[in-house]
């Protein structure tokens, strides 16, 4: 497991420095490694769809994927994928979901996605809440603002005010959640492993 863990962590960073180029060069298809092609785009969460374009652009190198070792590969990585705590990362960096995950692990990779995808919401609604505030708050202190026009800003200012902290207990509430799920989620790491 932590020799896979390993790799996995690898191939993202080569994937990160690389651009995640969606292009296979004649080299690349030439020397492909299918099982880690595989194991890359399953801890990605890519679709199986992802193989037919490998398969695409291949095709005009004359190779043909290794299909059994490449779903060998996406299926381990599918395996560190469609994780709980996972679907939480995922979810919190607003990323997408393409349906990647079997049934059987899809659940779990769901739970943390949906909490996650919460947390990002809540955190993304926060930030516009203080880049209005932000702004009623220049509003306010320029020189030519009627007496009308600064009881609106006031106004709105404290409006802005008691939302923010509606959704400060709101993300507080989520992240307690978010504890409860992964310290969940570690016991039942340690569990299976013993």
């Amino acid at each position: 497991m932590r020799r896979l863990i390993m790799t996995i962590c690898t191939l993202g960073v080569a994937a990160a420095l690389s651009g995640c180029a969606t292009t296979m060069s004649q080299t690349a298809c030439l020397s492909a490694d299918w099982y880690t092609i595989g194991l890359e785009d399953g801890a990605r969460g890519l679709p199986m769809a992802r193989l037919g374009t490998h398969r695409q652009q291949c095709a005009d190198f004359g190779v043909s994927p290794d299909v059994q070792a490449y779903q060998q590969g996406r299926q381990e990585g599918l395996d560190y994928f469609c994780t709980l705590s996972n679907g939480l990362d995922v979810g919190k960096h607003g990323r997408s979901y393409s349906g990647a995950c079997p049934d059987n692990m899809e659940y779990y990779f769901l739970t943390g996605y949906r909490l996650g995808k919460e947390i990002h919401r809540v955190r993304s609604d926060m930030s516009s809440n203080r880049y209005q505030v932000g702004k009623a708050e220049k509003e306010l202190s320029a020189e030519e603002v009627s007496d009308e026009r600064t009881a609106e800003l006031r106004y709105q200012i404290r409006t802005l005010e008691r939302e923010y902290g509606r959704m400060q207990s709101r993300l507080e509430y989520l992240e307690l959640e978010e504890q409860r799920i992964v310290v969940s989620d570690a016991r039942s790491l340690s569990m299976v492993s013993e």
